[in-house]
């Protein structure tokens, strides 16, 4: 990535605004063992759930990569414990076998991904693998310190002076600095220059084995909540380590967790001692109102959308901002899932480096994926839930054109979910040609791709992929299930089943945010149907992984088990973006499980009545 000047190299900021750009889980992955672990387009195809394993290391536990390199060579490449989780997570959600490669795509493959994603970065933005790659080595020599030996060690480069090129050429302020600084004593302090008390100065490498840590203790305890409030309360928890004080909002600006300062002397607050107390955001005068105030003094809230991390010092907001906060700057970032907001983070500090924009970034990330993954398992295991029916008569909605256009009926049988935040839509048309349909619906916006599943003459059954907004796309990214969806001459009514923790307002808000021709009609509490067929349902829930389940009702919808089938494989699997023996093993294990739960559950007494 060609800059100008000094900066020549993918910063920090712009390579965790490449990876928040990522819409699959598995160009996530790329990016982020390309930019995070430095491994190349051909090392990425190759590496397995076998190669990765863990050292303890003083009492903690340190992930490594064993990288083939070619003529039966490997080397050992660090791994950051979250994307360490990441790898185990996707293994387990696309049941990858032990001696299986994680990416199995080409290399060419690899590198268009990389591409794809980077033209959803807004401004110039024309980033590579081999971009990331220098990223890793820029990022660990230049801003995190890292001994040039293992730099070369970890990213398997040849030759020591190959990494010459990522260091900026000194100048005269640098040398000064370089010579009259004295590196940290063994105690820990600095030695620094006459008249320059700096021996409370966390040297850069403390700051960054801190926020390691930090961020590793944050995984464990997302890992462990099961309600928002534990969720909420561990995120204040882990970042009260780093930060003088921790505000997590809602996505209308209440606060709804907090660490906040304690009332102390000068010689406390100056050591940045704070108090963990994440019921106390009303208890301190001084500090009750900073979330509001800083949220007034910027758009985070508004724009949290974009996933940028937003950095104000506390001179720019209105409110008189004292006590032990007195000059602190702070910093915001989304708690965001896919495209769902579920509120902002807000800490206190001195300052704010590109690594600590980093860790927030990726801080709100896990939180707001946490509170979704609640949402939706809150809706699993409950018997009742909240139905949301809407009535839509906005053009926009490409059901409501086509229906109005063709004067036909739409109805839909069910979605899925697939890659980049895409839907499978299988829909029923009445009234209308099929050719007519497939002419009118492709032309949308909103719409991929469309094929007919099986015409019965009077109506027909379609797959449409749905990758731009629509409004079940809108439903299902905050949690919900699509009951029922139906269009006829230009209305359209939809319903959707919740959690009864579901923020109900924010929901209807974000439809009419961007449908605004859409009216609640209807808000219900109703049977969850998830427990029907007690048995075969549980099995459904705790055998089958994600991907099995998505799979095996994507297959069902469309027609692959009846006969003659409605879809075949090949076709199924193009629709779903993976490849035909991908699916065909994810529906053998699927079926195997659910055969399995079928027959071994089954009572005997009631077979020999039989």
């Amino acid at each position: 990535m060609a800059r100008d000047g000094d900066d020549e190299f993918l910063t920090t900021t712009e390579y965790e605004r490449l990876r928040r750009a990522t819409e699959t889980y598995r160009e996530d992955l790329i990016v982020a063992l390309a930019g995070r672990v430095g491994l190349r387009p051909s090392e990425l195809t190759r590496i397995r759930p076998a190669d990765l394993c863990d050292h303890d290391h003083d009492g903690d536990r340190f992930f490594f990569l064993t990288v083939p390199e070619g003529d039966d060579e490997t080397r050992e490449a660090y791994v950051p414990r979250a994307i360490a989780h990441d790898l185990q997570k996707y293994r387990a959600a696309n049941d990858i076998d032990t001696g299986d490669p994680f990416i199995a795509v080409s290399q060419r493959r690899v590198q268009m991904i990389v591409s794809d994603v980077a033209d959803r970065v807004d401004g110039p933005c024309d980033v590579t693998c081999r971009d990331l790659r220098k990223h890793f080595a820029w990022r660990h020599l230049v801003e995190e310190h890292v001994d040039p030996r293992v730099v070369q060690s970890v990213g398997g480069w040849k030759r020591l002076d190959s990494l010459t090129q990522y260091y900026p050429t000194p100048t005269t302020a640098t040398i000064i600095d370089a010579f009259t600084t004295q590196p940290p004593t063994r105690s820990g302090h600095r030695r620094g220059r006459p008249g320059r008390p700096d021996s409370r100065i966390p040297a850069p490498e403390s700051r960054r084995t801190d926020r390691l840590a930090c961020m590793e203790a944050l995984g464990r305890a997302l890992t462990e909540a099961s309600t928002d409030e534990d969720v909420r309360a561990a995120a204040c928890d882990q970042l009260a380590d780093l930060y003088r004080g921790v505000w997590l909002c809602d996505e209308r600006g209440a606060t709804r967790a907090s660490v906040t300062p304690p009332r102390t002397t000068d010689d406390h607050a100056e050591n940045g001692n704070s108090k963990r107390d994440t019921d106390s955001a009303t208890d301190n005068d001084d500090e009750s109102d900073v979330p509001g105030a800083i949220l007034d003094a910027t758009d985070a809230l508004d724009g949290a959308e974009s996933g940028a991390v937003t950095v104000v010092d506390a001179s720019s907001v209105a409110a008189d901002i004292g006590g032990v906060l007195s000059g602190c700057s702070f910093a915001v970032a989304p708690l965001e899932s896919s495209e769902t907001v579920h509120g902002v983070v807000c800490v206190a500090g001195d300052s704010f480096r590109s690594a600590d924009r980093t860790l927030l970034a990726d801080a709100g990330r896990r939180i707001g994926l946490t509170l979704t993954s609640i949402e939706r398992k809150r809706l699993l295991l409950t018997d009742t839930g909240v139905a949301l029916s809407l009535r839509s008569t906005d053009s926009s909605v490409f059901l409501v054109a086509a229906s109005a256009e063709l004067d036909c009926q739409f109805s839909l049988d069910g979605v899925v979910p697939i890659e980049e935040h895409s839907l499978l839509y299988f829909v029923t048309a009445s009234g209308a040609a099929v050719s007519e349909v497939l002419d009118r619906v492709t032309d949308a916006e909103a719409v991929e791709d469309a094929r007919l599943i099986r015409d019965y003459g009077e109506d027909a059954l379609f797959e449409f992929t749905v990758s731009g907004e629509s409004l079940a796309t809108i439903l299902v990214e905050r949690g919900g299930n699509v009951r029922e969806l139906s269009a006829q001459s230009g209305v359209l009514d939809v319903s959707g089943v919740f959690s009864q923790h579901a923020d109900v307002r924010s929901v209807v808000e974000a439809v009419e945010d961007v449908f605004p021709e859409t009216d609640l009609r209807s808000k219900r509490e109703v049977e969850v149907p998830t427990q029907r067929g007690v048995r075969v349902q549980q099995s459904v829930q705790d055998r089958l992984t994600e991907r099995q389940r998505t799979v095996l009702r994507a297959a069902y919808l469309a027609g692959y088990f009846e006969w003659p089938r409605g879809s075949t494989a090949e076709e199924l699997a193009n629709s779903m973006g993976v490849s035909s023996p991908t699916l065909h093993n994810h529906l053998r294990k699927a079926q195997q499980k659910l055969l399995d739960s079928v027959f071994e559950e089954t009572d005997p007494a009631l077979d020999e009545t039989e």
